[in-house]
């Protein structure tokens, strides 16, 4: 395993330790309110089985098979999930893989549930969307909101990595956006905000790239911030060329000082806007060569001129006949002025 991820390993465990230690430490009567239903005792447990994990990192045993007769490794995620995991998917018996099949479908489901049901219905402008997950849940997502100014709030996000622990980071920051989007009327602050919440809960490898868009369509002023997301492509058709909505800021969870800043763009009649996450233009053929940005960017030149609905389903016809695997989750959303 890499060794600057064992090292975040080191780093999470210890801190969960520390915070566990300092906790029992307490010497007042708030420390049963601390610990609830959790006695003395459990969190001794707690405390001895995170001691247990640092002794195997140390040693040089940490995330591997205890099963395998070779360098078998524990698979990332699953680590991430429970650090105290020590046998690979490889090992488990018929049943409990068949219970584990049960519990992801279930949480696609439920993911599937998070997700927007219909589109929403804006004077003057056509929404498009699709999202497809590599495995069974995803870490990409895409919501729409309402501003008390009856603008549109719209995020396209892509939490780094794929499976179930980016798919729960989906869900968190789903929960996140809903309750604070409409209340931050502006995007840099929101971006901040969410930043503040997930520099404590994204550990190891995990970062979210995010897009934030504030629509008025009664002037439509499109207003964006790109925190380390894919840049958004804009055909402006006054000027009848593309534009890149390059980032304003880094991805949510790389900094505790981050700054963000946002932007406003003019729509005008014609205007497309094309917001994505990197599972595209990162897909390959077989020939191992990638789909890449300047091929999506030739799609919206010579598609410019239709709908939205017809744009998605056409770019998910090249899509799906460029790559005949998705190894990446992979969202597109797209706006068009009328």
């Amino acid at each position: 395993m890499n060794k600057n991820i064992i090292d975040r390993f080191r780093d999470s465990v210890k801190a969960k330790r520390d915070s566990l230690l300092e906790l029992l430490s307490i010497n007042s009567p708030s420390k049963n309110l601390c610990l609830g239903n959790c006695g003395v005792d459990e969190v001794s447990n707690l405390i001895q089985e995170h001691n247990g994990v640092l002794e195997r990192i140390d040693k040089g045993e940490f995330g591997k098979c205890v099963e395998c007769d070779e360098e078998g490794e524990v698979e990332i995620d699953r680590l991430e999930l429970d650090f105290t995991t020590q046998v690979c998917l490889g090992h488990y018996s018929d049943t409990q893989l068949e219970a584990l099949e049960d519990d992801l479908e279930l949480a696609a489901k439920v993911q599937k549930q998070l997700l927007p049901q219909e589109l929403p219905i804006l004077p003057g402008i056509q929404i498009a969307a699709h999202t497809e997950p590599a495995h069974i849940v995803s870490g990409d997502y895409f919501d729409f909101y309402k501003y008390p100014d009856n603008s549109q709030g719209i995020a396209v996000a892509d939490v780094m990595g794929k499976g179930l622990s980016a798919s729960m980071l989906m869900s968190k920051l789903q929960a996140y956006l809903r309750i604070l989007g409409p209340e931050q009327t502006e995007l840099h602050s929101l971006a901040t905000r969410l930043n503040e919440l997930f520099r404590y809960n994204l550990t190891l490898i995990r970062f979210i790239s995010l897009f934030l868009i504030r629509l008025d369509t009664k002037v439509k002023i499109l207003n964006y911030c790109n925190a380390g997301h894919n840049p958004g492509i804009w055909w402006d058709a006054d000027m009848n060329s593309i534009q890149l909505l390059k980032p304003t800021g880094p991805a949510i969870g790389l900094s505790h000082t981050a700054e963000f800043s946002s932007k406003n763009i003019q729509l005008n009649s014609g205007d497309l806007i094309v917001i994505y996450t990197d599972g595209i233009v990162e897909a390959r053929d077989e020939n191992n060569e990638e789909f890449g940005q300047q091929r999506l960017e030739n799609f919206v030149k010579e598609n410019k001129d239709k709908s939205a609905k017809e744009f998605l389903s056409d770019f998910r016809k090249l899509f799906e006949e460029f790559t005949k695997c998705i190894r990446d989750d992979i969202t597109i959303l797209v706006l068009k002025v009328l």
